[in-house]
């Protein structure tokens, strides 16, 4: 198994697992609202992080299945050579604009080692790294999924 497909694999397992975990401290925090004097305290915090996380690992496996925002409508309009030229120029500015964003993504995850969450007292270094994870998996998924064209086309 390559390391990419190990990557992705890892992905997915995170997605899913964070999205179970999300529903099922919703449906405790529910239940506690609804059928209990006090609901527990942790159940937001907890799912928020959840959430996070799903969001997190999801979001370089949306990349790849190609399920951002598209304006195919304008683009096909165009030229098959500028299609060519407009989808590298996109994919040029969206991996800097990652790597810009990862990058301060951990300058982020190294504030949260001086701080902790309010109800959970656990460093804030959690959190933060879901937003870490979220950049490195659009990152690693832009690079593996180039434009199929990976010369600048001529004009």
């Amino acid at each position: 198994m390559s390391l990419f497909k190990f990557f992705r694999k890892a992905m997915k397992w995170g997605t899913i697992i964070s999205t179970l975990l999300f529903v099922g401290i919703t449906l405790v925090q529910i239940y506690g609202r609804f059928f209990m004097t006090k609901a527990p305290s942790w159940t937001e915090e907890a799912a928020k992080v959840a959430f996070i996380y799903a969001i997190a690992f999801a979001a370089g496996l949306a990349v790849r299945g190609a399920y951002y925002v598209n304006f195919g409508f304008l683009v096909e309009k165009f030229s098959q050579k500028n299609q060519e030229l407009l989808q590298y120029f996109i994919w040029i500015i969206t991996s800097l604009f990652i790597l810009v964003f990862t990058y301060h993504a951990f300058e982020f995850l190294m504030m949260g080692t001086v701080e902790k969450s309010p109800s959970l007292k656990y460093p804030m270094t959690i959190s933060f790294s879901g937003i870490a994870i979220m950049g490195i998996s659009i990152l690693v998924h832009l690079l593996n999924e180039k434009p199929k064209n990976t010369k600048m086309p001529k004009p």
